[in-house]
């Protein structure tokens, strides 16, 4: 299993995304992303369109492959668990772009972090749906993914291949 880096650390990691007028570099984007196709149907949350996979770093792509495999075993291959879990909806994984309210990158413009039903798993909120749902707070705790949950001020729909710290 890997050992993720610290938020910090994800340049060294994961590489630079930033391309020359500090935006996203489209060399990074094509030699460090890949797309992980999710084991059931997965829409946007914003707007139920399909989803064809996740976007996300190769560094993280077979863990989040692994992830999306045990939750689809503990929901028994049916879609309709997966729905009532939320985690059909899908809320986002690679963007290069800011975290909110800050200066720093967020996690998802390394491409290691991903979104799930964000609707019921609003950020800042301490109603949160996914503890509702051991089965996928395992899945990513068996990766040492980090849940954004737990956090003091809880952002319940993120899930990210980086430590905090």
């Amino acid at each position: 299993m890997t050992l993720w880096p610290k938020q910090s650390e994800c340049n060294a990691f994961y590489g630079d995304p930033r391309g020359p007028n500090g935006g996203p570099s489209l060399k990074w984007e094509k030699d460090n992303l890949m797309l992980v196709p999710a084991p059931w149907k997965l829409v946007t949350a914003w707007d139920g369109s399909p989803v064809r996979g996740i976007r996300c770093h190769i560094q993280c792509g077979d863990s989040l492959s692994r992830v999306l495999a045990e939750i689809w075993e503990a929901a028994y291959r049916k879609q309709e668990v997966i729905e009532e879990w939320g985690m059909n909806l899908f809320g986002g994984g690679y963007k290069f772009r800011l975290m909110r309210g800050g200066s720093a990158l967020s996690m998802h413009s390394w491409g290691c972090a991903v979104d799930f039903d964000p609707a019921r798993n609003v950020f800042g909120s301490k109603k949160i749906n996914f503890v509702n749902c051991p089965s996928v707070l395992h899945a990513f705790a068996h990766e040492d993914w980090t849940w954004g949950g737990e956090w003091k001020r809880p952002d319940a729909m993120h899930f990210q291949a980086a430590r905090v710290g």
